[in-house]
């Protein structure tokens, strides 16, 4: 009978826009948001659920944009840079994730009803990083679309390994451990298995595996239940 209730009033809470953000309001009331030297920085979490999470911001002219229905808990949301985003799109759901972004213009987008279990996502050089709809990523994920230091050829003094754009695509399924690098393209459908390094193109509806990730099976699917 209990969980009927709670069905039942949950589902008050989403039909309406005004109960919902209502609530929302109250869940998220020990949210910490810390601006440093910073102007014109536009934060939204309307209708957003978040628990022990904190946003900081040092730059000016950046954009926290958190749909409602979002669930945060025990996240960092950290910005040191101009002109930066983070986009979090309705009924997703991130829990021990590290949002970290630097420089001028940098980005991380993710699309809605994706889900993380831990992590961290590190966008520069005004590079994005894009996470599509549906994903579901395990604990301990790391993407990156840099190195975070620079190298340089000794020949030319020339800077080397610049920053490159990572997309995910929709309905993505991430292990545990997995680590995806700059530059990285896995498409629609495809499940990356536990512990693996993935760069460059990943093709859809496939199985990769493995330090560097290799297709292991191909025409494959997935979803969230064991049914």
């Amino acid at each position: 009978m209990v969980s009927t209730f709670q069905n039942y009033l949950l589902s008050k809470v989403k039909a309406s826009e005004t109960l919902l953000n209502f609530v929302a309001a109250i869940y998220s009331s020990k949210t910490s948001i810390f601006l440093k030297g910073s102007k014109h920085n536009k934060i939204q979490y309307t209708g957003a659920f978040l628990k022990k999470t904190d946003i900081k911001i040092n730059g000016s002219n950046n954009i926290v944009d958190i749909a409602p229905k979002v669930r945060l808990i025990n996240c960092l949301l950290n910005i040191r840079g101009n002109h930066c985003r983070i986009r979090i799109d309705p009924s997703c759901t991130l829990k021990n994730v590290e949002l970290w972004i630097e420089d001028t213009g940098s980005q991380i987008i993710i699309e809605s009803r994706t889900t993380i279990e831990g992590g961290h996502l590190a966008s520069t050089e005004g590079k994005t990083i894009t996470i599509g709809n549906d994903c579901m990523f395990s604990n301990h994920i790391e993407i990156r679309n840099g190195d975070s230091h620079s190298i340089f050829s000794t020949e030319s003094s020339q800077r080397i390994n610049p920053a490159k754009e990572v997309k995910i695509g929709n309905h993505v399924w991430l292990g545990s451990d997995v680590k995806v690098l700059k530059g990285t393209v896995i498409d629609d459908g495809t499940i990356i298995g536990t512990g693996s390094i993935v760069s460059g193109l990943i093709d859809s509806n496939c199985i990769y595996a493995g330090i560097p990730a290799k297709k292991v099976k191909e025409h494959v699917s997935w979803r969230r239940d064991r049914k």
